[in-house]
């Protein structure tokens, strides 16, 4: 078959190396000028360097399984990084149980039923029983208040904003069940994953077109070709299409209604500054600030992982957010928003000074987290659509795991095998 995918990023890139695979002619169209969506890169010192903090846990098979496939299994490394939690004005240790429970800034009591109500959520083997239920009342009765309070609920209202207290508790369920202490990174950066998965489609005969802004979606004749037009004019013809992009991306594509539910997906925003700096400011990889007046949610230092000498001897720090798109932290421009939080950083370090700052990158993306309330999965598309020749294969669709790049990589290989191997490859 012709096979159109719209998007290069996980998705589009591991659907378009398992489709060549079995000998169908495949195109990507990708809107950016470069690979990898989300997981995107630059070059820091000469070495790639993700554009949005990104790792792998050692669960998540299905990414580790396709860097072996590709031959980058050697360069996969796991690490055991430190965590941490700015709250009341300090850092406290968070890496560890042990350190967990000696988190002083609520009692004992409470910090025990944290740690029981956390291992409670390592046992529920299927978390989407938890989809009608709030994470907000959920920690609040298991884990207690004050550990609510000074934990989960500046996390929530760091990552949703005013939505937290709809957060449904199958997504908290996913961030703790789901994850491993150990973290997994590719020497070199994960771009060599996806400069290899395109290397890989192109070596079959593969294309992929950068710059290619899809914004035409069309099939007339249900049996007939699937028309795809660009931003800039050009047209394709595919017997089959594979559409990566977010729900009212693909809503606009295709033409649909205003009622029709694709418009209905909520996302936030992200933004993300990489700091090249010469000195490192935190003593951890990760920190989660819990102080509810911070405009920002975490930083990562990422060469408290990785060495800075892969990176030109530059300590790289990771200032993220997720925002909604007309928030003042979206819309500002990124040197006066560096400056906004520079006093912020130097609460985490007194010392800190822009002076520090070599260098710095900025990255954001208008749907970047979907919002997962109680009721979520009743509101999930199918990835068969109206236009019987496309499939949708979007983040929206991964659930109570809604987003990274292990469940992009999963999608792609389930949608592959269910919608373009079956019944002569004819959607089931």
């Amino acid at each position: 078959m012709r096979v159109g995918i719209v998007g290069a990023g996980a998705t589009g890139l591991t659907a378009g190396f398992e489709l060549v695979k079995d000998g169908h002619e495949v195109t990507l169209l990708e809107a950016e000028p470069e690979l990898g969506g989300l997981a995107a890169s630059i070059s820091v010192g000469g070495t790639p360097l993700e554009r949005y903090y990104h790792h792998v846990f050692a669960g998540d098979t299905a990414m580790i399984s396709l860097i072996e496939e590709l031959g980058l299994g050697p360069r996969l490394r796991f690490h055991s990084p430190t965590t941490g939690i700015f709250y009341d004005g300090r850092l406290h240790d968070f890496t560890s149980p042990l350190q967990m429970l000696r988190f002083t800034p609520i009692p004992l009591l409470d910090r025990l039923r944290f740690g029981m109500s956390s291992v409670l959520l390592k046992l529920i083997r299927d978390g989407e029983r938890l989809g009608d239920r709030r994470a907000i009342e959920w920690t609040r009765r298991w884990a207690g208040r004050r550990a609510s309070e000074v934990i989960w609920e500046p996390l929530l209202a760091g990552k949703f904003g005013d939505r937290a207290d709809e957060v449904s508790m199958a997504w908290l369920w996913a961030r703790v069940n789901c994850r491993t202490f150990k973290l997994g990174y590719v020497d070199g950066g994960f771009d060599q994953v996806y400069t290899r998965l395109a290397e890989r489609i192109s070596a079959a005969g593969g294309k992929i077109e950068l710059g290619a802004r899809v914004d035409g979606i069309r099939q007339a004749d249900p049996a007939g070709p699937v028309e795809v037009t660009t931003r800039e004019g050009t047209r394709y013809s595919f017997d089959r299409v594979l559409a990566t992009v977010p729900q009212s991306t693909f809503a606009k594509a295709i033409g649909a209604e205003p009622d029709d539910p694709l418009w209905a997906a909520g996302y936030l925003g992200a933004t993300c500054f990489i700091l090249e700096l010469d000195r490192s400011v935190i003593p951890y990889y990760w920190l989660n600030v819990n102080d509810p007046d911070f405009p920002f949610l975490a930083v990562v230092e990422h060469t408290r992982m990785i060495p800075p000498s892969e990176y030109g001897g530059r300590h790289i720090l990771y200032v993220g957010n997720y925002v909604p798109r007309d928030d003042w932290r979206y819309t500002t421009a990124p040197e006066r928003l560096l400056e906004r939080f520079a006093p912020y950083l130097r609460r985490l370090n007194p010392d800190f000074e822009l002076s520090w700052v070599r260098r710095w990158h900025y990255s954001r993306a208008p749907f970047a987290q979907p919002i997962v309330t109680p009721g979520y999965r009743d509101r999930i598309p199918a990835h068969r659509t109206p236009l019987p020749g496309v499939v949708l294969a979007t983040m929206s669709q991964i659930y109570p795991q809604d987003r990274g790049q292990n469940y992009a990589v999963q999608m792609a290989r389930d949608v592959v095998h269910r919608y373009f191997r079956r019944s002569g490859g004819r959607p089931d």
